[in-house]
């Protein structure tokens, strides 16, 4: 594990705005659900140490529980939101299998949540960047009990690796999405200025949170061929192409083709860079 201060070094940034379409998982959450590889239990211990843990957990745009389902069991209860109902509805199925019955499972926009008794923790997975950013900070500053943190988890993609494979990877996806391949640096500045952009480190320390840091946990990953497909169409990289099931059918077979060219072994090797962000709600009013 290691530990970035917020001013240490220069995070990535986002738009303050998001202007994403709100069907880009449509259809994705079985994939999601079996392709997105875990947040390591190191992680978690490490943020649960520091945050504390009991009373109410608020999960925000929570896919199929990545992070709900695993913490379930250290807090009383649990408040999970996510705005696919597909998403949810496979939340759902995974908490009963293993009797997380303390989760109350929502379909909406996170910025619409009604919280009604002070969390203790609030936790958003790689999604932030998706969301109203200086409204969810406000809001979960609201939400939060005085001293309580507000976490951001997230990991890297193969979009952020310099593997051989994932270089083929990304330029196959791109050939066949009709989008650019791999997205311009987030610290880098939008052609003609663009839209106001902010790490989610300014957004947090301008909502008022204190003590915002970043926690890393870099964890090797070997996926095989088919994993890192069911990865692909979990994402919203492969919108497009999930339109119709000829064009998923070649851009597989193009993709596969390709990969094990690369690696005949079938083992495509990474270093995953899971890492969460967090952010402290004052003891004192500010």
């Amino acid at each position: 594990m290691t530990e970035t201060s917020s001013s240490a070094s220069t995070p990535p940034s986002w738009p303050v705005q998001p202007g994403y379409r709100e069907d880009l998982f449509r259809g994705t959450a079985e994939y999601y659900s079996l392709h997105r590889p875990a947040y390591p239990q190191p992680l978690f211990e490490d943020l649960l140490r520091r945050s504390g843990e009991g009373g109410l957990l608020v999960d925000l745009a929570c896919g199929t529980g990545e992070i709900a389902i695993p913490l379930h069991e250290r807090f009383t209860h649990v408040q999970a939101v996510d705005l696919e109902s597909d998403m949810i509805e496979v939340g759902r199925t995974k908490a009963v299998e293993v009797s997380a019955d303390n989760i109350a499972w929502s379909v909406g926009r996170a910025e619409d949540l009604a919280v009604t008794e002070p969390a203790q923790l609030v936790t958003i997975g790689n999604a932030f960047h998706r969301l109203d950013r200086p409204l969810i900070a406000d809001r979960a500053r609201e939400w939060l009990a005085p001293g309580r943190c507000l976490a951001i988890l997230g990991s890297s993609t193969p979009w952020s690796g310099t593997e051989p494979w994932q270089t083929i990877a990304v330029d196959v996806v791109a050939r066949w999405s009709g989008e650019p391949g791999r997205p311009p640096s987030a610290s880098e500045p939008t052609a003609g200025g663009g839209p106001a952009r902010r790490t989610h480190e300014e957004i947090l320390c301008e909502a008022g949170f204190a003590d915002v840091t970043e926690y890393q946990f870099p964890t090797p990953h070997a996926w095989t061929v088919d994993e890192f497909l069911g990865f692909l169409w979990s994402t919203s990289y492969t919108a497009r192409i999930r339109q119709g099931p000829a064009l998923a059918e070649e851009f597989e077979k193009d993709l596969r083709a390709q990969l094990l060219e690369c690696e005949p072994s079938g083992q495509l090797r990474e270093s995953i860079a899971h890492y969460y962000i967090l952010a402290r709600k004052p003891d004192a009013a500010r």
